[in-house]
């Protein structure tokens, strides 16, 4: 009698980000790095979480963009960290936190439109919409 010997599935890395808006720009952060999503209180210079004061950081000037001009409190915002330090990350929108094939995520070339934009570092297509991944520890240093 013969053995059947069954090939190992080949394993596929993931890439799993939180997508949000900038404007009309989609964009993606590494979903290690994003604690949680938050609605802004209007005109505090920072965000409360667990009795700790958390400072806002600009996350769309670095990125050349500016964001929407619709009202304080529809916006929400991103609790991140790098390493010890956590920064209230306003944003548009939060759209969903989404698991890609680590292949589908596309190195920015030098020659794409986004390139000249600080920390952007790639690309994935999701629902038709090109996603642009930020790196976020770049951009929060």
């Amino acid at each position: 009698m013969f053995a059947v010997r069954r090939r190992a599935a080949p394993a596929v890395e993931r890439a799993t980000f939180v997508c949000f808006s900038i404007g009309e720009h989609r964009l993606a952060g590494p979903v290690e790095l994003i604690d949680r999503v938050l609605r802004p209180s209007t005109g505090a210079s920072s965000v409360s979480v667990e009795g700790r004061e958390r400072p806002y950081a600009d996350l769309a000037s670095p990125l050349g963009l500016a964001l929407g001009g619709g009202t304080v409190g529809l916006r929400r915002i991103l609790l991140a960290h790098v390493n010890d330090d956590w920064w209230a990350l306003p944003v548009d929108a939060v759209h969903e936190v989404v698991s890609v094939d680590a292949s589908e995520v596309v190195p920015l070339p030098a020659d794409h439109p986004d390139a000249h934009r600080t920390g952007a570092i790639a690309t994935f297509t999701r629902g038709g919409r090109t996603v642009l991944v930020v790196d976020l520890v770049r951009l929060l240093r």
